[in-house]
């Protein structure tokens, strides 16, 4: 296809090397259907029949031919055109000597008539085709020479090559020598196109100047690494522009490609396509495209393909000295926290924590939780990057470890003033709360209490082990207390709901007047 796309844009100049590589593709597949003949008598001499086809598909498991895949008392001439590009399946008279011999130096007729004679002259005037098509190239001619080389003697013997390869020779070893040949031809014909193909390419972009380019790795580099660019020389035409297209492209083979899906048309001034496109989010950006260029020989296209980084615009304000994390949230899920580093989405992040451990809440987003370890002063948390295919410090915070506060005692039916109604505070329970913390969510539940007043005039006490409510003698203090005497609630204990941790003494006391 590209000689014949050559030939039809430029036909003065390429039809000629067109119709020489037709040439030898045509005498490249005489030459091999010559010795695929070959290869089928032989076969057919020493078996009495030929199995055709892949040997995975024509042979059973013993390495036998199928029934039905023998092919007996049919000439090579007699094969479908198909049938005569099969391979050789199976061999079972390897070690017959006279076949060989017999077949392809028939004595009964002239040498010049004997078969493996007439291969070696198709041999030698292919080599002289292959030659004349690349009279420039010393380096492969003499490739050419070394295998298509059958003039000298061969052996200790000093045989023409026809007797050496086909004389007394087992059948396994001429069928081996046969296909050797077919792919030694099949490859000296691939390297002479290849080489005609490459000096195609070679006319084919015509440039007229030059400036000096300059590339970087990458528009973001932070403080310690390294700003890396490739700088080179890039050739343009003047008064040919080219087709730029940017987006996702398919690989068509031979070179070729096509633009997929939705794409942007790049506007091109002086030979340079000038691209912008509005970012959107972070993190790493993949993009590419295709330049497509029309040179003498036809359109060529080039892949292009590269990154840029885009970081969120981050305003960071920090109170250095309010950096607390407390212990003793783990019923709650933690200290909630958000990490970043400008340049880097929260994904590429790897945080690392002293004196205590972090969990992942949502690591697109940065989000974490830290439990420090009770009784430690302080942590420290580290980020981390993948810089260059190396983990890289990208800093530090340090933070003090606190001690969750204890619950206060609360009754809810006693006023700021300290004063409840002796009715109302009969039904009340006692409760443990954390009143202005940080942290929603901590709950306490009271498991113990004293309360103390007076009961006809003496003071009496009542202890409640198991709750929060009132003990029945409890109740009967507080109902005979009289207006403004006092009931104290002391000893109070509570529990961290959700935690297994034993119960902790409240915060203070209570004390209530009774109105």
């Amino acid at each position: 296809s590209a000689f014949d796309n050559a030939a039809n844009n430029n036909p003065q100049k390429y039809k000629e090397v067109r119709d020489q590589v037709y040439s030898l593709k045509a005498a490249s597949e005489n030459i091999v259907i010559f010795i695929q003949g070959m290869k089928y008598d032989l076969v057919n001499k020493a078996d009495k029949g030929v199995c055709l086809g892949v040997p995975q598909e024509v042979l059973d498991e013993k390495g036998l031919p199928k029934e039905g895949t023998l092919i007996e008392d049919v000439k090579f001439s007699g094969l479908t055109p198909a049938q005569k590009l099969l391979p050789i399946a199976y061999l079972k008279n390897k070690s017959n000597r006279y076949a060989s011999a017999q077949l392809f130096l028939d004595k009964k007729v002239p040498r010049s008539e004997q078969i493996a004679y007439l291969l070696s002259q198709e041999i030698e005037e292919y080599r002289e085709k292959l030659i004349e098509a690349i009279p420039n190239n010393p380096k492969l001619i003499n490739t050419i020479q070394q295998v298509c080389d059958v003039s000298r003697s061969y052996g200790t013997k000093k045989e023409s090559w026809p007797v050496y390869n086909f004389n007394d020779m087992p059948a396994v070893g001429a069928l081996t020598i046969l296909s050797k040949i077919q792919s030694d031809l099949r490859n000296i014909e691939a390297d002479v196109i290849d080489y005609l193909k490459k000096d195609i390419d070679a006319k084919s972009l015509k440039f007229g100047d030059a400036e000096a380019v300059e590339i970087p790795q990458s528009n973001f580099v932070l403080r310690g690494d390294s700003f890396r660019s490739t700088i080179f020389i890039a050739a343009k035409q003047e008064g040919q522009e080219p087709e730029i297209f940017v987006g996702e492209y398919d690989s068509l083979g031979n070179g070729d490609y096509q633009m997929r899906g939705d794409y942007d048309t790049v506007r091109v001034v002086g030979g340079k396509g000038l691209f912008a496109t509005r970012t959107s989010s972070e993190g790493v950006k993949k993009w590419g495209g295709l330049i497509s260029m029309k040179t003498e020989t036809g359109t060529k296209t080039y892949p292009f393909s590269g990154e840029y980084l885009v970081a969120a615009k981050t305003a960071v304000v920090s109170p250095t000295k309010m950096n607390i994390l407390y212990s003793g949230l783990e019923s709650i899920g933690g200290n909630p926290i958000q990490i970043s580093v400008p340049g880097y989405t929260a994904g590429e992040i790897t945080p690392v924590m002293t004196n205590g451990t972090l969990k992942v809440s949502k690591k697109s987003e940065g989000l974490y939780n830290a439990f420090p370890v009770s009784g430690k002063r302080s942590a420290v948390i580290t980020l981390y990057a993948n810089v260059d295919g190396k983990r890289s410090n990208m800093g530090k915070v340090e933070f003090r470890i606190r001690k969750t506060p204890p619950p206060a005692p609360l009754i809810r039916s006693v006023n700021d003033n300290g004063l409840c109604d002796r009715a109302i505070l009969k039904t009340e329970i006692v409760q443990a709360t954390l009143e202005n913390f940080l942290f929603d969510g901590l709950k306490y539940k009271v498991t113990s209490f004293k309360l103390s007043g007076f009961y006809k005039g003496a003071p009496q006490s009542d202890e409640q082990k198991n709750g929060m409510g009132f003990t029945k003698r409890m109740k009967e203090i507080i109902a005979n207390s009289s207006n403004g005497s006092t009931i104290s609630i002391t000893k109070i204990r509570a529990q961290l709901i959700g935690s297994d941790k034993p119960s902790e003494a409240v915060k203070g006391d209570l004390v209530i007047e009774i109105k």
